[in-house]
């Protein structure tokens, strides 16, 4: 049986964000200060545009698990396209599925359809030589046009993204990669049927050649009458050719509605927001910076892209080293309002302490007075007594303070150590050694259980009798203890998060680095085991 899979445009090379769902049109007319709030809006709801995203692929898994044959293999082929810029590893794991389906054994077309998009993906995680062995695994001349323009394609696409790669690590190739890719524009003319596509190839063809008043021309015409998913494409280019032409306000402008754009289609794959975040940095904005390359950052780390991750990971040290400038500069003049303060107070004790001497001396000429002045005393015992409260208080602030400092200086160190570590890997050119250590966990899984261990401290600390107390509420047998070595288990932390006010679920799952669904578990069976008012449950929590 023949089977028939959707052609992939040129746009899903050039611009992998196009939108799940139709988002608010963003004037584009707009001032810079305009664009950038609404690009802070959407970083602030970027989790929704990726439970879209996630949502969508999970409805196409269960068509796939419910049908077979043709619309089977078209439901895993948009899986993966949701996927690709978004989970690779959730992206591989759609290929390996189509390659365990009976029509896979019998259907070339198909076999060399996935082979295609293997090499699409190695190309997108950086491993340039995997994908390169995909490509020449096919045989052209066996290949219709739909297949011939999908190798093309990708081919393009895969010499881009290593001269991307090339760029910052060994400049003098690039522009040769370039032309090479450049090669394929007339085959890509040759073969593509749609009229709009064919447009975006003759803009990439001639922003290649430096024709940039040509390529910005073209995508100014085409704003007027393209989708959107165009539009997210010409912002890109009229970002990168008004750079070209040194027209630095409206590459800026472009390069924040491409940013925009990304972030809303719920893609973790992309290069303007830690570009946007470089021309921020450069503009004296570092705390935007700052935010934009860590949510680039957390992106590409999510996505597993090397070359984005790289990009990020390259800004990010020194971003974070002006930002501590400005923080310890505020920190100072915390300090001075605090001193400020200190003298004001210095000054009240001195006359609260004059006016305690005075009220003694009438104490021995007048009775009445006497009465007043022992009045005097039990309100100044009160305010003494409050003032050591308030002492206790500002020295539990101080220690969790420091606490937080150190943590964060720590933290601060490993990356420092582990740039240099991935510095010394590249300069070294230890390839493999590096991309080993950029996949693996273990540096967040460290973080993560320090992490652990500081909350659990500083909630005992504010909730010394938590455990007892929470347990009180548990059936007996239900009661949930720490192992020998830990303060807090999993379940008591939720409920922690609780006590402290923080009742989403969702805020939780991302606080503790737990799935949405581990979190419900632990929450509805804890619930289940309690002594009382099952519905009132984590309310008598609140209360402890």
């Amino acid at each position: 049986m023949r089977i028939h899979l959707l052609l992939l445009s040129v746009l899903c090379w050039c611009l992998p964000t196009l939108g799940l769902q139709a988002q608010p049109e963003v004037q584009e007319n707009a001032s810079v200060q305009t664009l950038l709030e609404l690009l802070d809006d959407a970083i602030l709801n970027k989790s929704e545009y990726q439970r879209i995203r996630s949502e969508r692929a999970d409805s196409l898994s269960r068509v796939a698990l419910r049908t077979a044959g043709l619309t089977r293999i078209m439901a895993l082929s948009q899986r993966f396209d949701v996927y690709l810029h978004y989970q690779t590893d959730s992206a591989m794991s759609t290929l390996e599925w189509l390659k365990r389906l009976p029509e896979y054994e019998t259907d070339e077309k198909l076999q060399r359809h996935i082979l295609i998009d293997e090499a699409r993906l190695y190309g997108m995680m950086g491993l340039y030589h995997k994908a390169y062995v995909c490509l020449s695994e096919i045989d052209l001349s066996v290949c219709d046009d739909e297949l011939r323009l999908l190798y093309y394609n990708v081919k393009h696409a895969v010499l881009d993204w290593r001269a991307d790669y090339a760029s910052r690590t060994v400049p003098s190739l690039s522009r040769q990669m370039r032309l090479q890719a450049a090669v394929y524009h007339d085959s890509l003319l040759m073969l593509e049927p749609d009229a709009e596509n064919r447009t975006i190839i003759s803009t990439n063809r001639a922003y290649d050649n430096g024709q940039y008043a040509q390529c910005i021309d073209t995508l100014l015409h085409l704003l007027t009458y393209c989708n959107d998913g165009l539009r997210v494409f010409a912002y890109s280019r009229l970002s990168q050719a008004y750079g070209q032409i040194n027209e630095p306000d409206l590459q800026l402008r472009y390069l924040i509605l491409t940013a925009i754009a990304d972030i809303r289609a719920g893609v973790t794959e992309y290069m303007a927001l830690p570009e946007l975040a470089g021309r921020l940095f450069g503009m004296g904005d570092v705390d935007r910076a700052y935010e934009y390359m860590f949510c680039a950052l957390e992106d590409a780390t999510l996505c597993k892209s090397n070359l984005r991750t790289i990009e990020s990971s390259s800004f990010f040290p020194i971003i974070e080293q002006n930002r501590q400038i400005q923080l310890r500069a505020e920190k100072r003049n915390t300090q001075l309002v605090i001193l400020f303060l200190v003298v004001i107070a210095v000054v009240m004790v001195s006359v609260i302490l004059t006016q305690l001497s005075l009220n003694r001396k009438l104490q021995a000429t007048r009775a009445l007075l006497a009465q007043a002045n022992n009045k005097l005393k039990i309100s100044n015992s009160q305010l003494h007594s409050a003032n050591l409260q308030l002492q206790s208080s500002d020295h539990i602030k101080g220690d969790y303070l420091m606490n937080y400092l150190t943590r964060s200086r720590n933290y601060l160190a490993s990356i420092e150590s582990f740039q240099r570590q991935m510095a010394n890997l590249l300069h070294t050119r230890q390839y493999e050694e590096l991309g080993k250590k950029l996949k693996s966990t273990e540096f967040i899984d460290e973080e993560q259980e320090k992490f652990y261990a500081d909350f659990d401290e500083l909630f005992l600390t504010l909730y010394p009798n938590f455990v007892e107390k929470f347990n009180s509420l548990l059936k007996p047998e239900a009661a949930i203890l720490p192992k020998k070595g830990e303060l807090l288990t999993t379940e008591l932390r939720i409920f922690a998060l609780i006590r402290m006010g923080e009742n989403d679920s969702t805020k939780i799952a991302k606080f503790l680095n737990y799935s949405l669904t581990t979190i419900y578990n632990y929450r509805s069976r804890t619930r289940n085991n309690a002594i009382g008012n099952k519905d009132t449950f984590e309310e008598d929590v609140m209360k402890l």
